[in-house]
């Protein structure tokens, strides 16, 4: 604390002096290219666990991490691998990583109390880590061993499973990222073609299990920016809503029992790959979504990256946001379950309810204008009255058949009584 004392009183002495000034054009540089944050410390006390690499480090800001050391070896292993297979001398890959190292070092938000890097470490971490995502990527999705022995622990076709289950923890990791730029250098070192799509392709097939399509002119800052525009989480179609006076964003969308209470019905959207969502007629439509133990981390991450970026949409925060009102209890999870909306992979539907009441806390959150006609129309739907009450008759009445039957006979028995009088009355007039 002493020394971070003296600098900063050294700096405010430099400024006084002239010595420090306000430069525009480098400050602007700096945040056009910023995209890979630290978490607020407050994120990291409501979440422990969640934002932290459990084996692999990339990138400076858990470099040195005591925990990570045993798989520096193996980035070492991957190295020596891919200059094996390559064209050209390690330094012409150092040499290319050099001449975009401004670029690179720009991508990240440096903590005060992280020391910076001097270039031969910065860019010797860079072709380290970018070197065993290609091999990880070689060796997973392409599928391809070669110079591997069967049973390597990480590249080998019979790798450790804790590899493999703790692998797509660490990849999605906001702190645990390294640009994209690092594998488009690695993969043309001497800038004879873009390599831009590759880079992307590399990203995605990293994380996901199915094989990569154009995403047209999509290009993806970092792994966790493409898997965020590649989720279904995220892909929320445009609505033309029309609608006036939309309900405030801080009012609570009921939860799915309730709004079953008021006679919402609920069925699964058209499977088309989005998160479409609509209510009409008294019908919500959800996306079908499968929620696995690994969904939170993903989750926190990718919020977490919408709200520390600059101009970032925020789909999956609303979704979320949603999601988190519709859920309060497991009878809602089991509700959601039983209409085919969730396919749960937990263990129970209270882990499915705690997970999405757990992930919203620390985040902020803003109304997503594809959602927000939804939002309103199933709030306002729970405020009529006249849906209450119709929903309250059809579950008391309505649920049991023997109910509905005794009820058609209380009712046929009320007509008879009635025609009885009527036939009594006018007999008496006679």
């Amino acid at each position: 604390m002493q020394g971070r004392e003296q600098s900063d009183r050294q700096w405010v002495i430099d400024v006084v002096n002239g010595n420090v000034k306000l430069n525009r054009e480098e400050e602007a540089e700096e945040w056009t290219h910023c995209c890979i944050y630290k978490i607020p410390s407050y994120l990291h006390d409501f979440h422990e666990g969640s934002f932290a690499p459990r084996l692999v480090s990339l990138g400076p800001l858990h470099h040195g991490s005591p925990h990570l050391q045993p798989m520096e070896h193996h980035k070492r292993r991957a190295l020596l691998h891919f200059l094996d297979r390559s064209k050209h001398s390690p330094d012409v890959y150092l040499k290319a990583l050099e001449a975009v190292e401004r670029k690179l070092r720009a991508c990240y938000e440096w903590p005060d109390e992280l020391p910076v890097m001097e270039s031969p470490d910065f860019l010797n971490m860079m072709l380290l880590d970018g070197c065993f995502l290609l091999e990880l990527h070689r060796t997973t999705s392409d599928e391809d061993t070669s110079g591997y022995t069967d049973d390597d622990p990480v590249f080998g076709p019979n790798r450790a499973d804790f590899f493999a289950d703790n692998k797509t923890h660490d990849l999605v990791l906001l702190e645990n990222q390294i640009p994209l730029l690092v594998l488009q250098t690695l993969l043309d070192p001497l800038g004879e073609r873009s390599q831009a799509v590759e880079a992307h392709k590399v990203a995605y097939e990293l994380y996901w299990s199915d094989k990569y399509t154009s995403m047209q002119d999509k290009r993806g800052m970092h792994l966790l920016h493409v898997y965020q525009m590649t989720t279904p989480w995220g892909d929320i179609p445009e609505v033309e809503e029309g609608l006036k006076n939309a309900e405030p964003y801080h009012k609570k969308v009921p939860s799915a029992t309730a709004l079953h209470d008021a006679g919402v019905r609920f069925q699964v959207s058209p499977s088309d790959g989005s998160m479409d969502f609509s209510f009409d007629g008294g019908v919500l439509k959800l996306p079908y979504v499968v929620i696995t133990p690994s969904e939170e981390t993903f989750l926190l991450n990718v919020m977490a990256f919408e709200q520390l970026h600059v101009d970032m949409d925020n789909p999956i925060s609303s979704v979320v946001k949603l999601m988190d009102n519709l859920i309060d209890t497991a009878k809602d999870v089991q509700l959601l379950v039983d209409s085919g909306i969730i396919e749960n992979r937990m263990e129970s539907d209270q882990e499915v309810a705690e997970l999405f009441n757990r992930v919203t806390k620390g985040m902020a959150f803003f109304e997503n204008s594809n959602l927000k006609g939804v939002r309103t129309r199933l709030i306002r739907h729970c405020k009529r009255r006249q849906n209450l009450w119709r929903a309250r008759f059809v579950n008391t009445y309505l649920r049991d058949p023997w109910t509905v039957i005794a009820l058609l006979a209380a009712g046929l028995l009320l007509c008879l009584t009635l025609l009885q009088t009527v036939y009594s009355v006018l007999s008496y007039i006679k």
